[in-house]
């Protein structure tokens, strides 16, 4: 159900009114039958996975509490449990389709990677003492089910939303405007611009070749806008959805294409993705506690895992490989750099060189397989066709992303934020909202994380 469908805006409108009209105990179970509605309205047939799966925290984490002494063996176990249904539907088919040529063409239900990292955060809480069990399996379903975040995040902690929903409120009036602002910038981002550039790398990547080095390049910076506007637009709707249900979630981005290395780039993007591997992965191998040697080893095994977090392909694999090569290289570069006390001469060039980095280590995200991706970059290097075609709407989406990083830095992105209602808030948002409906593209565009 995307967020941008009549049948989205009237099961949120509905939960809304229900969820002011009701008193409180019936806040939490229209909550969670409301989180049912939209995973049945994707497919019925996975409704019992994820009961099934939230009924088996709710029981694993009550028996982690009375049985104090096999805490760690029931958490492996509901590692194992979350792990094992996630290895299955998305890399069965590749481990069969390798050696096989065949496959079983599984379909991966939505957003199982999310749900997956959220569950373990609850049932890790509980191991570690942080949160109690929760008596009450509503409880845990309605974590589980909560739909805002359902498809593509952000991750969101079990200390951070259970509370939450404990004390969920009527909504307010404002709730019910901050909710719609970020709903409505989120709205713009996907389906204005993601969606349109969207159009332009879907041409030229999928006759990678039968286009110039300067058609390739832009439709490399294109993607690298597309995936920010697409995730980030996607992120602003699911927090301005749960912001207008009452419930506050996390940021997910914080202008990534400003960042000067590879460090601060993952402390930008997908912000909710890199604090869970930070703490739930890299800090337990040692983190940087243990020598330059094991703090590289450790960085590049957290870049592989996410790789493979995000598909079964060796596209991943070499995506997940070549940022975890950036951040040991930035991070050997800042040791060379404090004893020779030497750095790069100035801030714009350390910001291009990041910002190229991140654009190249795209190409491989976005490719079909590794001979699409030596094709694309063939033509980059010029050696691909005679076509040449830059759509104007990529230097306008461009011009448009610089602005919003401009203003960040400057800070002053309140004038895109419309933070604090200022008198021009309604007539801009409607604007942003009209222009969505007037220029989205034709057909059915999914999220791009959704798959993931």
């Amino acid at each position: 159900m995307p967020f941008w469908r009549p049948e989205f805006l009237l099961l949120l409108g509905l939960c809304l009114a229900l969820l002011r009209l009701s008193p409180a105990p019936w806040r939490k179970p229209l909550l969670t039958l409301a989180g049912l509605c939209f995973y049945a309205w994707w497919d019925l047939r996975f409704v019992p996975l994820l009961v099934g799966a939230a009924l088996a925290d709710w029981a694993l984490a009550l028996w982690m509490e009375r049985a104090d002494a096999a805490r760690r063996p029931l958490f492996v176990a509901g590692l194992a449990l979350h792990l094992g249904l996630l290895g299955f539907f998305k890399y069965a088919d590749f481990f069969v389709s390798a050696p096989a040529g065949s496959t079983l063409w599984l379909i991966m239900p939505l957003g199982l990677s999310f749900q997956t990292f959220s569950a373990i955060t609850y049932l890790a809480a509980v191991q570690a003492g942080r949160m109690a069990a929760r008596r009450n399996p509503l409880d845990v379903l309605c974590f589980a089910s909560f739909f805002p975040v359902l498809a593509a995040g952000p991750i969101v902690r079990a200390e951070e939303l259970l509370p939450q929903l404990d004390a969920l409120p009527r909504p307010g009036a404002d709730d019910l405007y901050e909710g719609f602002r970020r709903f409505s910038l989120g709205l713009f981002k996907k389906l204005v611009l993601a969606d349109r550039l969207g159009l332009y790398v879907a041409e030229v990547n999928g006759h990678a070749g039968a286009y110039d080095a300067a058609s390739t390049w832009a439709a490399a910076l294109a993607y690298a806008l597309q995936i920010y506007l697409d995730f980030s637009g996607y992120s602003d709707m699911a927090i301005g959805a749960g912001r207008a249900l009452g419930v506050r979630l996390p940021e997910n981005f914080s202008f990534p294409y400003a960042a000067k290395n590879p460090s601060e780039f993952w402390r930008r993007w997908h912000m909710s993705l890199s604090l869970w591997f930070r703490d739930y992965l890299y800090i337990p191998l040692g983190g940087s506690r243990q020598g330059e040697a094991r703090t590289c080893a450790n960085l590049m095994l957290v870049m592989l895992l996410c790789g493979v977090w995000h598909g079964s392909g060796w596209t991943f694999v070499l995506w997940g490989a070549l940022h975890g090569l950036g951040l040991c290289g930035h991070r050997l570069w800042r040791q060379w750099r404090g004893r020779r006390a030497h750095s790069l001469p100035g801030a714009a060039l350390a910001w291009a060189a990041a910002t190229l980095f991140t654009g190249l280590c795209w190409i491989p995200f976005r490719a079909d397989d590794l001979g699409h991706t030596r094709r694309i970059v063939a033509a980059m290097l010029g050696n691909g066709g005679p076509v040449h075609w830059v759509h104007p709407f990529v230097w306008a989406a461009l011009a448009l992303t610089v602005l919003a990083h401009g203003l960040r830095g400057l800070g002053r992105e309140d004038l895109l934020a419309l933070h604090g209602r200022p008198w021009y808030a309604p007539a801009v948002l409607l604007t942003l909202v009209w222009l969505a409906v007037l220029f989205a593209a034709e057909g059915f565009t999914p999220f791009l994380y959704a798959r993931f």
